[in-house]
């Protein structure tokens, strides 16, 4: 074989082992069940769900929590407006059933690393360019004259 087409074959290997750690990673085993604000309402009035965390999401609350009495617990998740009235219905179902189980977590924020560098990237990426034309350019110059 020759040697670029092993180079080739050694970078394309490293490449789908790093693809095969990143999907052995990133594969949750729990089934998570997408959930209408209706079927929500009628598992948290009938006392369904044990765990409830709420978090909001631009303007609307992202639900997650576990329903009982399906083959064990089943994960769900499900999305409603933020309003007065859909906090009020949930807090007047757990009061009925004199639980605590609404944990509710804080809006997610980026990190300022992470805003900075996603800026930075177009600007690196054109300096980039503009490096490898000018090499381009140098290397014509003195290979022509």
């Amino acid at each position: 074989m020759k040697r670029p087409f092993r180079n080739a074959i050694f970078y394309l290997l490293i490449l789908l082992v790093i693809i095969g750690i990143v999907c052995i990673f990133n594969n949750n085993n729990e089934t998570t069940e997408k959930m209408t604000q209706d079927e929500f309402y009628t598992h948290l009035e009938s006392g369904h769900i044990t765990s409830l965390t709420m978090q909001p999401e631009s303007s609307e609350f992202k639900l997650a929590g576990n329903l009982k009495g399906y083959d064990g617990n089943m994960n769900f998740v499900t999305y409603i407006p933020f309003s007065e009235y859909s906090q009020s219905r949930i807090n007047d179902a757990v009061d009925k059933l004199d639980k605590d189980i609404i944990i509710v977590e804080p809006l997610e924020k980026t990190s300022g690393w992470v805003t900075f560098f996603t800026s930075i990237i177009p600007f690196v990426i054109i300096l980039i360019l503009f490096f490898f034309i000018f090499l381009l350019v140098a290397v014509r110059k003195k290979w022509n004259g």
